[in-house]
């Protein structure tokens, strides 16, 4: 019979994620179907409860076995007042749920102290010092997420109308922005989810030697530098930026923040394994 049990879980609104390792031994990983805990609770329970039955068949285990299981679920929303604990007690076994910025943290810097700064389609900062943790931002598109890929298009799509509209120099990357926002930009904008607005981002980056790409970039350092700021990151201790606009503007970082910047040592779904195998 298999000793210790450990399980790491990552979810969110695309889909789920399921690591299962027993005795220390191997680990086997399984998919499952979207599991926003925030807007579909029910449907994040099936999701995950089929992938973790996958992943535990392929050890010969089954739900039964659960009992003697670690497990440390790392949920987008799960920040949110309330809401982790709520869909804790909704899984049929004992489980740590945590939001999934804290097990991106443990995955990327397996533990140890220092700042993360996720800059995909959304955006949060999230900084490890001691047993103390920080963590601002994420609050989503319209409220928040300062600095995302999402938050970049829109910017830089309002700076487009006001080249069009003759505030501004003409410039090539306004052109381009408007013409990837069909028919128009305001009729674009109306039905435009993040992921759209994020995709013009990309745009920006590669145009990023013209005036308005430089001002742009240099606005979403700013607000990189600001979130930093914010989160209490300390020059000279790592820092790991994640996510595809971080990706895009890592070789427009100032000297400073490139001498912090480390590689992620893994994924999120590594640092909720992590942190359940440090759960007694």
């Amino acid at each position: 019979m298999a000793g210790r049990i450990d399980i790491g879980i990552d979810g969110g609104g695309t889909g789920c994620r399921v690591a299962v390792s027993v005795d220390g031994g191997p680990t086997h990983e399984t998919t499952g179907g979207p599991a926003n805990i925030v807007t579909d609770p029910a449907s994040a329970e099936a999701s995950i409860r089929h992938a973790l039955t996958e992943a535990l068949t392929a050890h010969r285990l089954g739900l039964d076995d659960m009992r003697r299981a670690r497990v440390c679920a790392g949920l987008a929303g799960g920040r949110l007042p309330g809401v982790a604990d709520a869909f804790a007690t909704r899984l049929p076994f004992l489980a740590w749920v945590v939001d999934d910025s804290v097990t991106a943290l443990a995955g990327a810097l397996q533990g140890t102290d220092g700042t993360l700064a996720s800059l995909g389609t959304g955006s949060f900062f999230i900084r490890k010092s001691g047993a103390d943790m920080r963590h601002i931002g994420g609050w989503g598109f319209h409220l928040g997420d300062e600095g995302s890929a999402a938050w970049l298009g829109r910017r830089a799509l309002s700076l487009s109308l006001r080249v069009a509209d003759g505030r501004l120099p003409r410039d090539p990357l306004a052109e381009a922005l408007i013409a990837a926002a069909p028919p128009h930009p305001v009729l674009f904008a109306r039905d435009a989810a993040p992921g759209d607005f994020a995709q013009l981002a990309r745009l920006v980056l590669t145009h990023a030697g013209t005036p308005l790409g430089k001002r742009l970039v240099a606005e979403a350092l700013a607000s990189l530098e600001e979130g930093l700021g914010d989160v209490g990151h300390v020059a000279g201790t790592p820092l790991v930026i994640t996510g595809g606009l971080g990706d895009m503007l890592a070789p427009h970082l100032p000297a400073p923040l490139r001498r912090d910047l480390r590689a992620a040592a893994g994924r999120p779904l590594d640092g909720a394994l992590h942190l359940a195998r440090g759960l007694p």
